[in-house]
């Protein structure tokens, strides 16, 4: 990944080998996404294979990582912007994965059927793929890497969120209290939610400390 200046301005890139399935993977969501949330991300220029690479070139946002800790004022941006994101229906027949088929081979038939839905989710919210966008007096939070882009229920990005803001400073009251802004984590289900926290720790097993995070939002 860098950052390139061109006689038309800057650019971000990212590549990876063409043999590289997993890359390829990301960057054909990101691709397939990007004229649908266009406004609510870097743009996608266009794509370069050569020699081995491919590279997918993307316009450069100009502003830094948003700041999701406790009291931040960009946690408002972040909160526009996803509120905004969850109003898009997708086409019908979009090729993603759904947010079960990640955890396909640690869940159940019943636990993967509450992870069903038709919502766009980004699902990789770290900090650094949150980045700010000034236009005169306005800020709007942007979403970048789309690479691990499913399709769900709304509230599970909330769910994926939740992890992201421990580790940006919330104690698991803090982030819950935040996170009841939005009506589609109020509705999510007891059942559903344990369904994800079963995957995601899963995923994590290896990691202690991240499968207590985890496990902190089922007693919440």
């Amino acid at each position: 990944m860098a950052t390139l200046t061109t006689g038309t301005g800057q650019v971000f890139v990212k590549g990876a080998p063409t043999d590289d399935a997993e890359a390829a993977e990301q960057r054909r969501r990101e691709t397939l996404v990007a004229p649908i949330v266009a406004r609510f991300a870097a743009p996608l220029i266009g794509h370069v294979a050569e020699d081995g690479w491919t590279l997918l070139l993307f316009g450069h946002i100009k502003g830094g990582a948003a700041d999701l800790s406790p009291g931040s004022k960009d946690l408002g941006s972040l909160a526009a912007t996803l509120r905004e994101i969850q109003q898009i229906r997708p086409p019908h027949g979009l090729e993603l994965p759904s947010v079960a088929d990640q955890w396909a081979e640690h869940l159940n038939g019943d636990q993967r059927s509450l992870l069903t839905g038709n919502h766009l989710l980004h699902n990789d919210l770290v900090p650094s793929n949150v980045m700010l966008r000034h236009a005169g007096y306005t800020t709007q939070a942007v979403l970048v890497d789309w690479g691990r882009a499913v399709l769900g229920p709304a509230w599970a990005e909330y769910a994926g969120l939740y992890m992201w803001l421990l580790f940006s400073g919330h104690n698991p009251a803090q982030a819950c209290s935040w996170l009841t802004q939005f009506p589609a984590w109020r509705m999510a289900s007891r059942a559903g939610m344990r369904a994800y926290v079963a995957g995601a720790t899963a995923e994590c097993a290896d990691n202690p400390e991240h499968v207590a995070r985890w496990m902190s939002l089922l007693n919440q």
